[in-house]
């Protein structure tokens, strides 16, 4: 006989939204994107607190940049 066995059963499902902003920096771009998210009247409370940076790079790419460039972009300045 077999007999129904109970069983936990985690979903987890990410959407993704993103910004273009201009800033000097990767970490100004961050912030600037960061705050546009948080005034999204659609976006929920719940999305918005669980929400976090998964990449941010200049539009085009980075192969424009020349080496002093690329570095601070690396770094974050």
């Amino acid at each position: 006989m077999n007999k129904n066995k109970t069983f936990e059963v985690e979903i987890a499902s990410t959407t993704y939204r993103t910004y273009e902003v201009k800033a000097k920096s990767p970490k100004k771009a961050q912030e600037l994107a960061l705050s546009q998210m948080d005034g999204d009247w659609e976006i929920s409370k719940a999305w918005k607190q669980n929400a976090e940076v998964s990449y941010c790079e200049p539009l085009g790419g980075t192969s424009s940049m020349d080496n002093d460039e690329f570095g601070k972009y690396i770094r974050g300045e």
